[in-house]
């Protein structure tokens, strides 16, 4: 153990019997030098993130070997040996030496804060062949012995996703990973559900101290800033003041919106019953804030009683988190040794090649921790019941039919509130899940039964499945407590009521400590056909008497004895039932849950790739079972031909059609009267869920609501505001077909009159009266308008939406969404400019030119700012295809409609864009002065992402003139502020100009990874055009011979339309670069030639380029022997390089081969795609 002596003027560092004295500007420089190299001072990615370059790492941690170990070889000597050994750091001092140093506070946390688990001894790092766990950092001063307990592992985990918290965490996944990872060593796994502090402390409060040895605690955490999250704190009720550098974790409050908690919140919540171990699972829980001057969020738990904490350094992968949980609670669960269980958790990450395994961090006391629990086969171990509530989850062919713990996801809402009801605090005796077939209602049903029992282990689970009554009912529950004689004897009294015996058996239930947990499972089959039919949707009398009894008693015994019996019923209508049941209506899974039960899948990576895996999903309209039932057919077609495409479709149709004969869709529809059938058509115009203020928009008479929601045949989930009402897609074919054969009574005119309603009404609440509406509810707006055809909701929502997009380098979705735009409506002037400005960012120049060329001849003379920013963007595509003097007239009329309306940014802008041609032409007095006036403007106006761009040119032109100091320092600020706001291309521009510069400078190392982090970032956001530049420059500055850049740029090429004279000028590149004689030569001339015929129309420099490109295919052809003219053609034919669709194929899957896994982008989305 290494040992700082904080207890002297002077520091110390001890190491057995031996010490050597440490300068305090040395630990300083130590601390920051960290700082900068390993937490905020990190390069980026090319997504904006912080990012580890391996080299840097290996020199951190030789750095920190060196010192540590000094010249007394220390750390050579303790591992001399050759057997793994643990390192520790004491760094506890009593509070009686910080009157000697005022340094001792700062320098002990800033010693914690180094990350110890990097170091490297020249070989290695010595985690995990040399050291056998993460150095744990001794930071609390106790005494006492731990003793094992004899009993299986107990861990209490509380996940936490509040609403509007991105992203979203697999919070299920590790559950389930933690419960596979201990299925043959079991743990007692209780689960918080509700994600609340609050809620956690009424939880530990039902058990005795020592009862939990491990909390684990997941989610987001952070480091509180006011700039960054003085909002979140101000937002909660009531709100919070919170000190700068506090380290916080995001729960929720009892609405699931998020709540910031601090360690004294988690200190008051266990109060005396704090566990042993706590594993803080979520980023910046294990770093030490403000530059290593706050203690963390761990080491302060630590101090306030905990003897271990676990916590991370910085921000984690979820995947690192997952793969730590997973294999540190199989080694405690086993019995094994803290110590074994953290070396295997280190092992694992770097099994499953997490970047930064490195960032686990482990604080505790003094006191030693060996064992938490015994191994399963000690004498006298206390045994675990492995009672699964699934297996009573049986369909009409007794296969389970709900989702395991692996596979469940989402609910969480549902669920939390369900569990409100099940504590025994509650005043309600149940729950009543309702919704249509395939949403769930079973296995949360299940999960709830898992979660009970795991709380209350003594609760007696019994399922029902299907037709109730009272003798089915008292078989049911004499089977589940046969062991307990009398039971049966309560249960059969004569001359007792029903309710009578089933109070004395609660009672007698409650007094064996065996409370009872029914679930009386698809309800509906006890609703006959009559009931549907006559409306009241009354279950048979003997199932209405036994739920009625059945309540009435655990509503008795509830106020006699608080009893903790509870009852669980779902079904798929909503039928009258007790009162004393809390109702919980499903509705579809959002996108997010359905991401994650579709990653859950083995075959995921294939799935998504299907084509028709976008059809799937929105056919499913979030409900999981139907998603279950198509997804299974996707592998079974993947190798089906595109010809093959309608026999696909026609098999997912007719599964759809089997899954809504199976929830009776049909049979439903034919009961409601023809108002309320039209009542769903026109509601079903609405694909988000909407108020009833909207509702009566389109449909003026409501009372067919509660009608068609006992039926679930319109979805309004349970939810503690203003309900809304949502018809699910699953239906809509059966609509649509009503609709056509007048079963709805609605003519064409009707429904477009409903569409139009819809889309004013929707217009209405979420774009005029509300602040900010969702992006979810802007592409509703603008896809209702089009169907409605209301022009201007759909231009002017749609317009907003793709510029943002573009401006957020998300080029793709605004082409998409403007081309839909356009397809209805074609000589919109603001469309037509939205499509130009993504496409020349995509690479179609031509038709980014053309749309600008429409765009201006199509724009009212009355919008003088429409038309200005057409000129401003049409300028700046005419100015890079190199027409100057075209490209400054235009610019110059933009420029005058600027300062006519008083548009000062459009002015700024304007000025900028002049700026940077005027330079190209050498008039840099002029450009730097216009640069000025445009920074001036920029800077007045708050304009951060236009002061970035003019930073950025400035920039450029300064360093040609040979300030480089100056020149960086503007690039510097550009890309700061860049990253701030999220500008990716912009970024790339930066990053690509500063590599530039330092290769000019000779620093190539540099220069290559500057420009590596611009082509990912252009990758990430599909500025496909100008990674292709991004990519050739790096080819350029890589050493001869390294062609690894240089196919990237032609497999680019292939796939999106570069210049012409870029293209083939790539080509001819790469096909002196490879050997004489190579297949490849062939293949590239003949895409040469492809890329002429295709593109040359009109270009200036044809006939060369065609000339290039047949010496090309000469060579190539001479290579392989042929000589005369008429081989040539007779080569080429046979060689088939006349077909691009068999040559390209041929050429795309040499240069991917030539690549390998060596990619600078991401090129997932251009698979498939030729140019």
């Amino acid at each position: 153990m290494f040992t700082f002596d904080l207890s002297q003027q002077n520091f110390e560092l001890r190491y057995s019997d031996r010490s050597r004295r440490l300068s305090t500007p040395e630990l300083v420089d130590w601390i920051e030098q960290c700082e900068q190299n390993y937490y905020s001072g990190r390069p980026k990615d090319g997504y904006g993130r912080d990012r580890d370059v391996p080299e840097a790492l290996v020199k951190l941690g030789r750095s920190l070997y060196r010192w540590l170990d000094g010249d007394e070889g220390w750390l050579r000597a303790a591992l001399a040996t050759g057997v793994p050994m643990p390192i520790a750091f004491q760094l506890n001092y009593s509070l009686e030496v910080q009157g000697l140093n005022p340094e001792t506070d700062r320098i002990a946390l800033g010693l914690a804060h180094l990350p110890w688990e990097l170091l490297h001894d020249g070989a290695g790092f010595l985690l995990p062949q040399r050291m056998t766990l993460p150095p744990p950092r001794i930071v609390q001063q106790r005494s006492g012995i731990c003793e094992a307990a004899n009993r299986p592992l107990h861990l209490l985990l509380m996940a936490t996703s509040p609403e509007k918290i991105q992203p979203v965490l697999s919070y299920e996944q590790e559950e389930a990973n933690i419960v596979a990872a201990t299925e043959n060593q079991p743990l007692l796994l209780v689960v918080e559900e509700s994600g609340s502090v609050a809620e956690l402390a009424n939880l530990v409060k039902f058990y005795a101290d020592g009862y939990f040895d491990v909390f684990h605690l997941t989610g987001h955490g952070l480091i509180f800033t006011q700039a960054d999250y003085g909002g979140l704190a101000s937002s909660m009720q009531p709100p919070r003041s919170i000190a700068e550098n506090t380290p916080c974790f995001i729960t929720e409050d009892e609405l699931g919106n998020a709540a910031l908690t601090t360690v004294p919140d988690l200190v008051r919540a266990f109060g005396e019953r704090m566990p042993r171990m706590i594993f803080l699972s979520g980023c910046h829980t294990g770093e030490v804030p403000d530059r290593g001057s706050v203690p963390s969020m761990a080491q302060a738990l630590v101090q306030a009683g905990a003897q271990m904490v676990l916590g991370w350094a910085r921000p984690v992968l979820d995947k690192t988190a997952i793969a730590a949980a997973q294999a540190l609670y199989a080694e405690l669960a086993a019995g094994s040794s803290v110590e074994q269980a953290l070396k295997a958790a280190v092992a694992e990450m770097i099994r499953q090649k997490c970047p930064d395994w490195h960032l686990l961090r482990v604080y505790r006391d003094s006191r030693e921790l060996k064992q938490l629990v015994t191994p399963m086969g000690t004498p006298k171990r206390e045994r675990l019941g492995r009672n699964l509530p699934e297996q009573d989850f049986l369909d009409a062919q007794d296969q389970v039919k709900v989702a395991g713990a692996f596979a469940f996801v989402g609910r969480r809402r549902p669920l939390q509130r369900c569990l409100q009801v099940m504590k025994p605090t509650s005043q309600q005796v149940g729950v009543f899940i309702q919704g249509m077939g395939g949403l769930g209602k079973s296995t949360l049903a299940a999960r709830l039964c898992r979660r009970v029992q795991a709380q209350r282990s003594g609760m007696q689970r019994v399922v029902l499945v299907g037709v109730v009554n009272e003798a089915t009912l008292l078989q049911k529950l004499s089977i589940a407590y046969e062991q307990f004689p009398e039971i049966p004897e309560i249960l059969n009294q004569p001359k007792l009521s029903l309710k009578g015996r089933l109070q004395n058996f609660i009672e007698k239930a409650e007094e064996l400590d065996r409370p009872l947990l029914l679930v009386l499972d698809d309800f509906e089959q006890n609703i006959p056909a009559t009931a549907i039919e006559d409306r009241t949707l009354r279950p048979i009398t003997p199932a209405a008497e036994v739920l009625t009894a059945l309540c009435s008693a655990l509503a008795a015994m509830q106020q006699r004895i608080s009893a903790m019996s509870r009852v669980i019923v779902t079904c798929r209508y909503a039928c009258p039932f007790p009162a004393g049941l809390h109702l919980e209506r499903l509705e579809r899974m959002n996108s997010a849950d359905v991401n994650k039960k579709c990653r859950l899948l083995p075959d995921y990576g294939e799935l998504r790739r299907h084509p028709l895996y976008p059809r799937v999903l929105k056919i499913a309209d979030g409900n999981p079972r139907l998603l279950e039932w198509l997804l299974k057919l996707l592998p079974e077609t993947a190798g089906m031909a595109e010809i093959d495409r309608e026999a696909i479709l026609s098999r997912l149709e007719a599964e759809e059609q089997k899954f809504r004969e199976a929830i009776l869709a049909e049979k439903l529809l034919e009961s409601l009267t023809v108002a309320e059938r039209q009542f769903l058509v026109k509601l079903s115009v609405f694909h988000l869920p909407v108020t009833r203020e909207m509702v009566a928009a389109v449909v003026p008479e409501l009372q067919p609501i509660d009608r068609t929601l006992a039926l679930s045949l319109l979805e309004s989930a349970t939810s503690p505001t203003e309900p809304e009402y949502r018809v699910t897609g699953i239906l809509a074919p059966l609509l649509r077909v009503g609709q056509r054969d007048g079963l709805n009574g609605l003519t064409e005119a009707e429904w477009q009159t409903t569409q139009r309603q819809a889309a004013q009404i929707a217009y209405w609440v979420w774009w005029d009266e509300t602040e900010g509406s969702t992006e979810e509810r802007c592409l509703e707006m603008v896809r209702l308008a089009l169907a409605g055809g209301e022009a201007e909701i759909a231009v002017k929502v749609g317009d907003e939406v793709a510029t943002n997009w573009v401006n957020n380098s998300r080029f793709v979705e605004a082409l998409d969404l403007c081309q839909q735009i356009l397809d209805k409506m074609p000589n919109n002037h603001r469309i037509l400019r939205g499509i130009a400005r993504a496409e020349v960012v995509l690479g179609n120049v031509e038709s980014a030119n053309s749309h600008y060329t429409q765009a201006l001849n199509h724009c009212p003379d009355d919008d003088l700012a429409g038309k200005s920013s057409i000129l401003f963007n049409h300028a700046t595509l005419i100015a890079d295809q190199g027409d100057i003097d075209r490209a400054l007239n235009l610019w110059q009329q933009s420029l005058e409609i600027y300062v006519r309306i008083g548009n000062v940014q459009g002015k700024a802008v304007t000025l900028h864009q002049m700026a940077g041609v005027i330079a190209q032409q050498g008039d840099i007095d002029r450009a730097l002065n216009l640069w000025q006036q445009s920074l001036e403007i920029d800077e007045r106006i708050g304009d951060v992402k236009g002061k970035a761009v003019t930073l950025h040119q400035m920039a450029g032109v300064i360093a040609q003139q040979g300030d480089i100091d100056r020149a960086l320092n503007l690039w510097q600020q550009s890309l700061e502020i860049k990253e701030r706001i999220g500008n990716v291309k912009g970024k790339a521009a930066t990053l690509a100009n500063m590599g530039a510069n330092a290769y000019r400078q000779g620093d190539t190392e540099r220069a290559i990874e500057l420009l590596k982090q611009s082509a990912q970032a252009l990758g990430q956001v599909r500025a496909y055009g100008d990674l292709v530049t991004a990519i050739n420059n790096l080819d350029a500055i890589t050493e001869k011979g390294n062609l690894i850049y240089l196919v990237q740029a032609v497999w680019l090429c292939t796939k999106v339309q570069a210049p012409l004279q870029q293209s083939i000028s790539i080509l001819t590149n790469l096909y002196n670069a490879v050997p004489q004689g190579d297949e490849l030569e062939a293949l590239l001339a003949a895409f040469a030639l492809f890329l002429c015929n295709q593109r040359g129309q009109g270009h200036p420099q044809i006939e060369q380029l065609q000339e290039l490109s047949f010496k090309l295919l000469s060579s190539a052809a001479g290579a392989q022997g042929i000589e005369t003219q008429e081989a040539l053609e007779l080569w080429f034919t046979q060689q088939q390089l006349n077909d691009p669709a068999i040559f390209l194929p041929r050429l795309n899957q040499r240069l991917e081969a030539m690549i390998g896994d060596h990619w600078a982008f991401d090129p997932s989305p251009l698979r498939g795609a030729t140019e």
